[in-house]
């Protein structure tokens, strides 16, 4: 009987391994319930699995392709391009016929995406790429410091006032490389902060299921102790029933 019960609970927690792996929910289990629950990560826990130390080369090496193959790394991209050439559009008066409002509206998604202080786009990078989020940001960082420089130059007399604005073409390597390393620092946090969205929502997931498991269990004992109480009450009342039947003794 004993290597029996250790067969259970052995395919018990098998079973309860693989329903957390496929997302399922335990189902009711007995009492083995609580002794098969795994513990749960912490806060600390799911801020250090966030926090991993990048493969550089493997980075590397799969960037380009990646780059191509992953379309939705095409929208921060896409959203500099414009940005800059609405920016230029801006500068060059091309706008002056324009309704106020649409060049306000213009006018912030250039602030709002081309200077490298900006790091939505980066930020907006480094989220949506499935790997090397940090070197997806550094080349952000470093097309934006090129779009940036070259406003500067088609426009000389650009207005748009930002801490990295170049006064000069000395200014333009400095820009660059400012641009790479905050587009790299922004990719890199936030790949940071979306693996740490996903370990705290599994962590979550994991506090439903041992909830859902514990109401299982006491819904299941109070279940039994109410089978149990009736059968007392029952046997109770058969033995009272039986003693008022029986003939006083002579």
């Amino acid at each position: 009987m004993a290597r029996a019960k250790n067969t259970d609970r052995a395919e018990a927690r098998r079973r309860y391994r693989e329903q957390q792996r496929t997302g399922m929910e335990t189902p009711e289990s007995g009492p083995e319930v609580e002794e098969i629950a795994a513990p749960l990560p912490t806060a600390g826990a799911s801020m250090r699995s966030a926090m991993r130390m990048p493969n550089i080369r493997e980075d590397l090496q799969i960037l380009p392709g990646m780059m191509l193959r992953t379309r939705k790394l095409w929208i921060p991209v896409v959203a500099l391009l414009v940005a800059f050439l609405l920016a230029v559009a801006l500068e060059s008066g091309a706008f002056a016929t324009l309704p106020d409002g649409i060049t306000q509206a213009a006018a912030i998604y250039v602030q709002l995406t081309l200077p490298p202080t900006a790091l939505f786009v980066f930020f907006l990078g480094g989220f949506l790429a499935p790997r090397a989020s940090y070197l997806v940001g550094g080349f952000l960082g470093l097309l934006d410091g090129v779009l940036w420089s070259l406003l500067f130059l088609v426009v000389p007399n650009a207005q748009i006032e930002d801490p990295s604005r170049a006064t000069g073409p000395g200014d333009f390597v400095s820009i660059i490389v400012l641009a790479v390393l905050i587009g790299t620092a922004a990719g890199g946090f936030a790949a940071w902060y979306r693996n740490f969205l996903r370990s705290s929502q599994e962590r979550a997931r994991l506090n439903r299921i041992q909830r859902d498991q514990e109401a299982k269990v006491k819904a299941k004992e109070k279940e039994k102790a109410d089978r149990e109480a009736q059968r007392k009450a029952a046997a109770e009342a058969r033995a009272a029933g039986s003693g008022k039947g029986t003939p006083p003794a002579s």
